[in-house]
């Protein structure tokens, strides 16, 4: 099974949030490389750099948490997959024109729905409600089953 995570699933992993221990209870019995896109590592490193600006983490904290991501990716937990952006934003653009008006969808969430879909994912990991909602019209199923109101 493939499985494309977006980047608040991700961080969740790394930082005590409402969602940490349903992702971790997910990332248990999933197989491994959970994908992820250019976009979502730098999302990842840009949330670890602002949890310090909001002093919500020390430096040092945030830096242990990114050479944790890291070493789980060497360990092939996580794979970064490339996808060109002339494709990820003609896709996402596409998404728009079908999801946005309906939904509320944001740039960002589409970026990574339509990089999960151009990467033939066939799962999707999201708290956000929204973009679980435009991942589950494109056919994507879509984990956790039940969404959090964010």
């Amino acid at each position: 099974m493939s499985v494309y995570a977006d980047t608040g699933f991700i961080v969740s992993l790394y930082k005590t949030e409402t969602t940490s221990a349903r992702a971790a209870r997910i990332m248990k019995r999933l197989q491994a490389p959970v994908w992820l896109s250019q976009l979502g590592e730098l999302e990842l490193r840009n949330a670890f750099h602002l949890s310090v600006f909001r002093s919500e983490l020390e430096a040092d904290a945030a830096a242990r948490k990114m050479r944790l991501f890291l070493g789980d990716m060497q360990t092939g937990i996580f794979s970064i997959m490339p996808v060109p952006a002339f494709s990820l934003y003609s896709k996402a653009a596409e998404l728009a024109d079908r999801h946005s008006a309906r939904l509320g969808t944001r740039s960002l969430d589409l970026m990574h729905v339509a990089a999960a879909l151009l990467l033939k994912a066939e799962t999707f990991l999201s708290f956000d409600e929204r973009q679980r909602k435009a991942a589950k019209a494109e056919g994507l199923k879509v984990l956790p089953h039940e969404s959090v109101r964010r």
